[in-house]
Parts: structure tokens; sequence; C-alpha cells
């Protein structure tokens, strides 16, 4: 489905940098900035920009000697000396080959690694250094001097700079694609003028190629854009986390006898049904987080719980280059992803790069590239899932790979870009990530960055760090400009299922703990995940209901209103704050579920839902909606309003809206009054979610439902009630 942008809808300018892109090369490293700096070396126009082979490298700190040793001088200083400037600052320039390169400096004949450089590597002795990525100066390559979508036309303007032997791109060479189709476009003067449109909406690609005049091809140009009404960030996002195998079939019913274990028949398909007949539009849903879409082990293996397992989860890799066959292969995950984007709805893709399955051709190739390739050391059986968790094995037969080792780093990092650049996706769930050194999530971010052009849209990188309540300084560890662009906030999460699903502490606490996450965070740049529950840990409602969790003993779905209400008012929680959140599929209507697996039971029939479950899924479609159409909710800042044991109320301020929010956890409806901040009686402000709400002399008066939310705003930025929003909840 395809629709054109509104004329006028504003323009986003996406801003050139050099061609040198990466994350070193962002953040203005001087390491990497010299490597398409356009220096003129040997060119037979002394006009044209042609690329350097010379890397930078400084050295700040007080110093005597300085120089550079690492793999591309064999580790030894002679010729590689730094001179000091005048302003005390050590500077060098060097040529070094293309490919990924361990240093250190010298430094008064001590090695100290670059305090500039994100990036680090295992090399020589076994040891950490310094890591440079270095591209190949000999090709071509395009640099973005500027592009801009602005309604429904896309500009930009490219110049092709020449290797560094002095070969400029051929202009006959040159073969520009929008979406895979042939488009015109004109080289003069090294400079490439592109200009498109109309253009529907959605998401499209563009691809620049050339060979030099000597034949040789330049290095290739991919830059992703975004025709949409309003720029987006990831702070606008609502993910809906998708298990595939357990969500939907396209051509027929899910197989929910197969077994809990088992593979229940979900794929592409089905969530591209869901996506054209608006599910997730209903939920105010923008981005999806699918399950793993490599191709996964084949057969049953044994669980530590003595039953047999399929790989239905995608956490299995058999492949690295090869989508999944039981969920559609490469052309269901292509379907997927262009419906996704025809809808305006980002897709994040969840990696496995820490483990393979023992039946990936990798294991029997190259046991080097394992830790404990004989299979004795399983975390939580000969080896610790604290002290060894970096390089013990899932199970048996899911070897951790050894990121010590170099073919590892490369080839793990190639098949991401690879996943990147066929599928288009726009974000990456990374796995695991605690069970890898954080040079890998620093080197995936590099690695990202460069598989697009300069100014493409971000590629959101959400990790999995499964902590427990005090553990914001491991998730913080692994954020930051260098590394994910956010994570799941776990203590968040905890608190919430104890505060608000089982009645313990205080409400007033859950305000602290987010406060807390907060701080933690700052100055990372983070977009965070707050959330209910996932597929690893039992179902709120199954929590909120005491029902045993053991997955050998499955719960029954609730048939009371009480744990359903106190997931909504979670829910409004997390709906109502800053970050990325995330709806794990089912909570929307209160699944029930254990520990895993029994947390993954397949989506039911909506027909077949209880009432206590539609009306859930009505109080969730409205908050959601509310959130997408409520700047507050994304970027606003909170202002307390009341603090209590059993209720909290406060104020979402943002650029364009204002909201009120009140939750009450307490056996009894809550009356409570409030300041009416810039609101007056012209605004008519009403509970969104249908409570009760009066304004008198610059006070509202809010009859808080008990075990109950209000969301509070003018009466006209509430949105329609959906289908099954009049539902009430009885006993």
């Amino acid at each position: 489905m395809a629709w054109n942008c509104p004329k006028g809808s504003g323009n986003r300018t996406i801003h050139g940098v050099a061609a040198g892109h990466g994350v070193a090369a962002a953040c203005a490293l001087v390491l990497l900035a010299a490597v398409d700096s356009g220096c003129g070396n040997g060119a037979p126009d002394p006009g044209l920009p042609v690329r350097t082979c010379e890397v930078g490298f400084e050295w700040k700190a007080a110093a005597a000697e300085v120089a550079v040793v690492g793999e591309f001088n064999d580790w030894r200083p002679a010729g590689y000396e730094l001179a000091r400037d005048p302003d005390g600052v050590f500077r060098g320039s060097f040529v070094v080959g293309p490919g990924r390169h361990a240093y250190r400096f010298l430094v008064d004949g001590e090695e100290r690694m670059d305090p500039s450089n994100p990036l680090t590597m295992f090399s020589r002795d076994g040891f950490e250094h310094s890591a440079l990525v270095q591209s190949d100066c000999n090709r071509a390559a395009f640099k973005v001097e500027s592009a801009q979508v602005s309604g429904d036309r896309f500009k930009a303007r490219l110049v092709c700079m020449a290797g560094a032997g002095g070969l400029a791109c051929d202009p006959d060479s040159v073969a520009v694609t929008l979406d895979g189709m042939a488009v015109s476009a004109v080289m003069k003067t090294g400079s490439l003028d592109v200009d498109l449109g109309p253009l529907d909406a959605g998401k499209h690609r563009l691809t620049v190629a050339a060979t030099d005049t000597g034949g040789t091809p330049a290095e290739p140009l991919v830059m992703p854009f975004w025709v949409e009404a309003e720029p987006f960030d990831w702070s606008d996002a609502l993910v809906y986390q998708v298990v595939v195998d357990r969500f939907r079939r396209g051509d027929g019913p899910l197989d929910a006898d197969a077994g809990i274990t088992m593979r229940m028949g979900g794929d592409w398909a089905g969530v591209v049904a869901a996506i054209e007949e608006g599910f997730f539009e209903r939920l105010g849903v923008n981005a999806l987080w699918i399950s793993p879409a490599v191709r996964n082990a084949e057969g049953s293996w044994p669980g530590f719980d003595g039953r047999t397992y399929e790989s239905y989860h995608g956490y299995w890799p058999v492949a690295t280059r090869a989508a999944e066959p039981h969920f559609g292969g490469d052309a269901g995950l292509a379907a997927l992803v262009d419906a996704a984007h025809d809808r305006g709805i980002r897709v994040i893709l969840d990696i496995v790069p820490n483990h393979v399955h023992i039946d990936h051709p990798w294991f029997t190739d190259h046991p080097g590239w394992f830790n404990h390739p004989e299979g004795d050391c399983v975390c939580g059986r000969q080896c610790s899932w604290t002290a060894d968790i970096d390089h013990c094995w899932f199970t048996g037969y899911l070897p951790d790979l050894d990121w010590r080792n170099r073919e590892v780093l490369e080839t793990m990092l190639s098949d991401v870009g690879w996943w990147l650049s066929n599928f288009d996706v726009d974000g990456l769930r990374i796995d695991a990530v605690p069970m890898m050194p954080r040079l890998v999530t620093r080197h995936l971010r590099d690695t990202v960055t460069r598989t697009f052009a300069p100014g493409a849209p971000h590629v959101h990188m959400v990790g999995e760090t499964f902590t427990g309540s005090a553990g914001r300084d491991q998730i913080r560890w692994y954020l930051g400009p260098y590394g994910l662009s956010g994570q799941f906030d776990f203590p968040v999460m905890w608190t919430l299922r104890s505060v608000v699903g089982q009645g313990y502490g205080t409400m007033e606490s859950l305000l602290d703990e987010v406060d807390a996450s907060t701080a933690a965070w700052a100055g990372s740049g983070a977009v965070m995940s707050q959330f209910i529950g996932n597929h690893d840990v039992p179902r709120f409602v199954t929590v909120a209901a005491a029902d045993d969790t053991d997955p050998l003993n499955p719960a029954p779905q609730p048939d009371v209103a009480e744990p359903y209400r106190r997931a909504a008012v979670a829910l409004a929680f997390v709906l109502t704050q800053p970050g990325a959140p995330v709806i794990y599929q089912g909570d929307e209507i209160g699944m029930a579920g254990g520990g895993d697996p029994d947390n993954r039971r397949p989506m039911p029939d909506p027909a077949t839902w209880l009432a206590h479950q539609r009306w859930l899924f009505g109080q969730v479609s409205m908050l959601g909606r509310l959130r997408a159409g409520i700047d507050a909710f994304r970027h606003g800042s909170r202002t307390d309003l009341a603090r209590a044991a059993d209720h909290v109320a406060f104020r979402m301020t943002g650029s364009r809206d204002t909201a009120v929010v009140a939750l009450n956890r307490g056996s009894a409806p809550l009356r409570l009054t409030i300041p009416a901040g810039s609101w007056t009686a012209d605004d008519a402000p009403a509970d969104c979610l249908g409570g009760t709400v009066t304004m008198r002399n610059r006070e509202l008066e809010l009859i808080v439902p008990a075990l109950g939310a209000m969301v509070v705003l003018p009466r006209d930025r509430c949105p329609a009630p959906d289908d099954y929003a009049d539902l009430e909840v009885t006993e």
C-alpha cells in the first residue's frame, strides 16, 4: 500500500559528512578523519578531490617522546614517531593499508591505548588494543555534500572523490537506482545531483555505483531515507515484540496442539496480514521487533527441564546469510519489511552474535573460533553464570564464540552488514549483550554506521542486558554514541511487577525508580525501553493473579478482573513515559503464562478473547494511540502532583501538549484534587479512558477508579475508543 505525503509537511535536512564514515569519523577522531580528506595526492586534475591513504594520529597528554605501533608496522616505532607541535600535541600521519588493525601509542617507552578511540580489539599476546578500521583508499568513493527530504521529494548532491592514485569516477559508468529501479542522473565535473519525486510515503533506498576511469569499481553508496509527514526519532517509537512462530500464520491457524516446546507454524506472512489489516495501528504501534530471522537448527534438542525443544524461537543459528525457511525465507522477510515500511512502521531485527548451534558449519570448520570447543563449560552447569558469563555455553549444543579471534569479529560484522544491506531493517536487537566483551557492541555500531551513507536514518541498536533491580551500572556500560542506542530498563520492569502487579512496596517508589534510571542513563543519549514483561519472564497477569509460574505447571488464564486491571495500570505508566516502550505480544490482552516456554503461548484468535481481555485491549489501544498523538508522552518532562503508597499523579509537559496521568492501585476509588495548570474550562479536560473529571476554581477533581488509571487531556485530543473499549470488566 502506498500514499502521498501531504504537501508542505516540513523539511528534514540530512547533513553530509566525509565519506570515510564510521563511529570514529562521526565523532571527529583525527585517527580516521584523514581517510577521505580530499587531499590531491598525485591527481591529474588539481581541482579534483582525491582520497588519501594517510591516517592522522594525535596524543594530547604530556610526554617527551611518542610513536604509534601496531599491526601495520609490526609493532616497531621506527619511522612512526609523532612530532610535538607548538600547542604541545603530538601529531603524525602515516600510510596504513585497508582493514582492521590493532595499535597502541608508545609513550616514553610505555604502550598506551588511544584514549580518543572507542574501538578496541584483541591482538598481540591476547590483550585488548585500540582498533583502526581503514577503507580501501585506492578506490574512488562518493561523498555526501547534502541530502534532504522536502515534502514528497528527495534531493541530494554527491561528489565522487578519486582514489588515492588520482583516477576519477567515469561519468559514463555511474548507475543510480531508487528502490531497485534505475533512475536518470548526470554527473558533471565530479558532482552528481539527484532530484527525485513525487515519492510515495514510506521508506526508500538510493544506491549509486560507478567505476573509475581505469575500470576499478568505486565504493558503492547506499542512502536509505523516509518520506513521511513528521520526522521520526526513536523516542517516537512504540515497539511491539513479535515471536514469529507464536504470533500468526499466513495460510491458516497456528498449530496450538503441537506442544509449547515445538513449532506452531507462525510465519512472516502472518505478520504481514496483521500489518495490512491495521492491527498494529489500532495499538499505536510504529515499530516491530521480530524474533531472529536466520535459519535455525532442525530436529528436537534436549532442554534443562527434561523436555525436547525445536528452534521455533530463532536463537539456534545454523547459517549466517539465509533467512529461516519455516518463516518464509528471504522473500518472506523482504515482504514483511516492505509491508511495514509502506505503513510507516520500523522493523527491528533480533540478531544472535554470541553463539551458534553445533550444526552450524562454523563449529565443524572452525573449532578455534569457539570458547571451550569440547563443550565442557555450560553456564549454570560446569561453569558459573556470573564468573564465566563471557565464555560459557548456553547449553551443550550452543557453542560460545571467542571474540579474541579476529576471524570471528570480522566474519560476524560482515554478516550483520549483509542483513542490513539486503533487508533494509531499521534497528537491531542484540541478544545476550553481557555474554560478549563490550568491544562487540562498539564494532557493531561502527559497522552499522559504515553500511549506509552519512545522513542515513539512525539504525537503532537496543541491547538485552538481562539483569536484576540493581543492574543499572551494567546496563549503562554498553550505552552511548559509540555503542548501543538503548537498552531494556529491567530495574523499572521488576519494580512495576512488584509494586503494581503484586501490591508490594509503594507507588511513589515507582517514580523513584524511574528517576534513578533517568539519572543512570544521563549523558548517554540513550533511548531506553520500558516494558512490563518479555519472552524470558512469567507473564504479568499470571504474576498479578499470584498463580504458579512453574512452566511445567501451566497457569490458567485468569477469569477475574483484578489481574487485567493491574496490567492496565502498569501499561498506562509505561506508555506515558519518554523512551521507546515495548509491548510483548499478548500483553495487550493479558495473556497468561509461567516461565519460559510457558510465557510463549500462541496468540489466540480474537473471537476467543475473554471479556477481560477485550477490555484490556481497548485500554491499551487507547493508550498507544494517545502516545502516538501526544508529544508530552514521547518527549515531555514529568512534574509530580501526588505521591502516596497506593497512588501517584503527575503532569507530562511537552513542547506541544500537556497531560495528567493518575494511577491508583488501591481497592477503592480515589478522589484526587490537583492544579489545572494552564488549562481552562474551554479546554474541557477529560479522561480519555472514561473516568470522571470536574474542573472548579482552577483545580481538577479526579475520581480515579479502584485499580485504575486516568489520562487527562483537553477533550478534543482524545482518540475515538477502539471497538472493544465499551466492554466493562465485571467479576
